[in-house]
Formats: C-alpha cells, structure tokens, sequence
C-alpha cells in the first residue's frame, strides 16, 4: 500500500524528470534555432542523449539503485560544467538562463535522489513491489 510519503516521492519523482527531459528539450531546440541549418550528426546525437537519459529516468523511478547513482554523478558534472561556462561564456542573456535552468534543475534532482525522505521511501516501495511478486 502507498502511504502519503511513497505518493510524494513517487509525483516529486515524476515532476524532476519532466523537468529534465523539458530542459533537454529546450537545450536541443535553442541549439538548432541559432544555427543556419541544422546539423544532422548533432541532432541525430543530441536525440541518442535524450533517449538515454529518458532510460535512465525510467531505471531510476523503477528503483534501480545504480541508476540512481549514475545520474547524481551525471547531474553533478553538468551541475560544475554549466556552472563552469556560465562564468567563463560570453553569451547572450538566453544562453545564461538556459544554463540556469540547467544548474537548477540538476540540483533539485541530486538533492532529491540524495537526501529525499519521500525519495527514499518510493524508492523502496518500488524495490519491495518487484520482490512481492
């Protein structure tokens, strides 16, 4: 049975990976909307991140604990890198909000899988659902 607790992190859990995969979205559609034209090795490997990272999404919400992990690892890195440019960069304001949104969005969810209490109790409510049956 899902207690409030589980139901909480099961939709804070939800709500994270929207966001991620709307950013991601947003990444991919600013960086072709500057071009000329649109580079097709660079969508075709911009779409290949997207499906890994809707993947892993799913490992994680599913209860995958090595999932969990990668993306903190994954989210940290590009939590400093875009942290990193948005020093270093000279970009437009579009550009610096874009990598706000980034650091945000990653921080949130590093927070969430790390120190969530509604995380952690999901989590474990999806692992002991596949040892159930």
């Amino acid at each position: 049975m899902m207690t409030e607790l589980i139901k909480k992190g099961r939709r804070r859990t939800l709500l994270i990976s929207i966001s991620i995969l709307l950013i991601s979205v947003h990444t991919i559609y600013i960086y072709h909307k500057v071009q000329p034209e649109i580079d097709a090795k660079k969508l075709t490997q911009q779409i290949i991140r997207f499906i890994l990272t809707l993947g892993l999404l799913y490992l994680i919400y599913i209860g995958k604990n090595w999932a969990k992990n990668i993306a903190i690892v994954l989210f940290t890195f590009g939590i400093v890198f875009s942290g990193y440019n948005l020093c270093t960069l000279k970009m437009p304001l579009i550009g610096k909000i874009l990598i706000l949104e980034m650091i945000l969005i990653y921080a949130l969810a590093v927070y969430h899988f790390l120190f969530s209490n509604s995380f952690a109790a999901f989590q474990e409510y999806q692992n002991n659902k596949k040892s159930n049956v």
